[in-house]
């Protein structure tokens, strides 16, 4: 049952894009094709690009901070004894969702997604589509190896030091995959009333990971931040596209026309 509810909830926020507006990146009315070159130039980005790895590294490094300290049991203790309630589990029960079952859920919404942009004429939904599925797939191994690296605990199985190759949980995997989409959304959004509403959703299973005593503090955050820099560089290559400059070669009746094309 929740995972049909969470199948609708991502197909929703396609519709709900539909009048975000029409953000091509080539042309006017197409968008860059999903493809090999688009996927390596991301990972790319995230993998090798400096700048990337330094905002990555401040991100664990944070992280880092609340799970080898008390914070993170603070945080958890705190939470469960003074906020935790029976509405909470109420409200985040459409989150309780298996791994398994997110990452089967979010495949076939992207693709019903790319699919209906096209049957209904909306650049902009099938640029979400394909932007999210990229994102997933480039933060994918650094979610793994930092899961495993980490080696953090469950709040239920212990405390939240990090000890590599322990356990596999010192990333929230439920708070990257869904946030995912949502990022994507926000980072498309030109309504910065409409871009906070995204981001706040974003953030909404890794709340209920804490809620259910699933994750740490640093768990869920490291997840989400790791959703954040994955769409960041997605965003990025695709900016890098759009300003590239093209050369067209056309046949004329007396002989070749040579067009360059550049955008700013």
């Amino acid at each position: 049952m929740t995972l049909t509810i969470f199948f609708r909830i991502v197909l929703g926020l396609a519709v709900v894009l539909l009048p975000l507006g029409h953000r091509c990146i080539a042309e006017d009315n197409t968008v860059l094709p999903l493809s090999i070159k688009a996927v390596k130039t991301d990972f790319g980005n995230f993998y090798w690009e400096r700048s990337n790895l330094i905002k990555l590294g401040i991100g664990v490094a944070g992280a880092a901070v609340f799970a080898n300290t008390g914070m993170d049991r603070y945080i958890r203790n705190k939470y469960q004894d003074d906020l935790r309630s029976n509405a909470t589990d109420e409200a985040t029960k459409p989150f309780n969702i298996s791994a398994t079952g997110i990452t089967l859920a979010l495949a076939p919404a992207y693709l019903g997604a790319y699919g209906a942009g096209l049957w209904f004429d909306s650049p902009t939904m099938v640029e979400w589509a394909q932007k999210s599925f990229r994102a997933t797939v480039v933060g994918g191994p650094a979610l793994l190896l930092l899961a495993a690296s980490t080696g953090g605990d469950r709040p239920t199985e212990g405390d939240s030091n990090w000890g590599a190759f322990n356990n596999f949980h010192g990333v929230s995997g439920h708070s990257y995959f869904t946030a995912v989409p949502f990022i994507t959304a926000a980072k498309m959004s030109e309504n910065p009333y409409q871009k906070a509403i995204f981001y706040g959703l974003s953030t909404l299973t890794g709340i209920s990971r804490i809620n259910d005593d699933k994750h740490y503090f640093s768990h869920s955050a490291l997840g989400w931040y790791l959703a954040y820099l994955s769409c960041a560089v997605v965003e990025k290559g695709d900016d890098r596209q759009e300003r590239r400059m093209r050369v067209q070669l056309a046949p004329v009746p007396k002989g070749i026309a040579i067009t360059v094309q550049k955008r700013y």
